[in-house]
């Protein structure tokens, strides 16, 4: 039988087929054409997690079967590591190097079945005040990047003394991005300046921990949402949940191109605009971000 929590992700998401998406609130427009192109860049780097002949044969060029990742096939990319299937979470993904956008880049996969994760989700947390004092981490999160934390780590370290001025990104989606959220504040806090590029990510932890990653500088962080995609709105903040700010919302429907002025900028940890606010809760606005981003899958 179901818990109490399963039946709530459940039944979330039967009714998110017939909720429709409540009028958007448009705001002031702060995306500029290069923020634009990153997050198409980001984006399709996250999207090639997704793809198999990218975490089953390290030392190779990045590539997407499902030809959903033109930049990235464009850049002169090299994988450093590329890992499936760890102990605790299924983390999937790979390290690449890319010297065309000078670039160090650690993206992980989403679920590969979003559905059964999220009506198997709970909302336990664990203190981790060693990241920073009176934060708390979904246990399944935490747990998800410690299992490659041990490897993944010093190949990094190895890297960036190879290419020193690289710039270090994380990116994911689903619970891709929040793997990478999670190895973004502890990465951070061992020294390296790192910028991450999250889409379609769950709450990951409680508001101390939102307001220690805001204010956070050494990188800057790029919290992506899309329309009511559910995803974003769950552990939901009544569980003690909360998220960084800024939040960039994408206002378009799937499928279409988005510009400069589909960007809303959402300022404040526990806002009620953008997704949050959005009205409803979409399962087929999380598969898409900029583009199809899990097709690969």
């Amino acid at each position: 039988m179901l818990n109490s929590v399963a039946k709530w992700a459940v039944t979330a998401l039967t009714l998110s087929s017939f909720v429709s998406a409540a009028p958007y609130k448009l705001g002031r427009r702060d995306v500029s054409a290069d923020l634009l192109h990153q997050f198409n860049l980001f984006e399709q780097y996250s999207a090639a997690a997704y793809c198999p002949e990218n975490y089953n044969s390290t030392g190779t060029k990045l590539t997407c079967s499902a030809q959903n990742c033109p930049l990235v096939q464009e850049a002169d990319t090299k994988t450093i590591d590329e890992f499936a299937g760890s102990s605790w979470g299924d983390v999937t993904g790979f390290l690449a190097v890319d010297n065309t956008n000078k670039l160090i880049v650690m993206s992980f996969r989403g679920s590969r079945s979003t559905e059964t994760w999220i009506s198997n989700f709970d909302f336990v947390k664990d203190k981790v005040d060693d990241v920073c004092n009176g934060c708390e981490i979904h246990d399944g999160f935490w747990r998800s990047w410690n299992s490659v934390s041990d490897t993944l780590t010093p190949q990094l370290k190895s890297t960036v003394s190879q290419y020193p001025d690289y710039t270090i990104v994380l990116t994911g989606h689903s619970a891709g991005a929040a793997v990478a959220t999670v190895g973004t504040v502890v990465l951070r806090n061992a020294g390296y300046t790192v910028d991450l590029y999250s889409y379609g990510c769950p709450r990951i932890g409680n508001k101390e921990l939102a307001e220690y990653m805001t204010s956070q500088t050494s990188g800057t962080d790029y919290r992506l949402t899309h329309t009511n995609d559910y995803v974003p709105q769950i552990p939901p903040t009544w569980a003690g949940y909360s998220h960084l700010s800024p939040e960039y919302w994408i206002t378009t429907p799937n499928n279409v191109t988005v510009t400069t002025s589909d960007i809303q900028v959402i300022q404040g940890i526990d806002s009620t605009e953008g997704n949050a606010g959005s009205g409803g809760m979409s399962t087929d606005a999380h598969g898409w971000y900029l583009g199809p981003i899990s097709v690969c899958e």
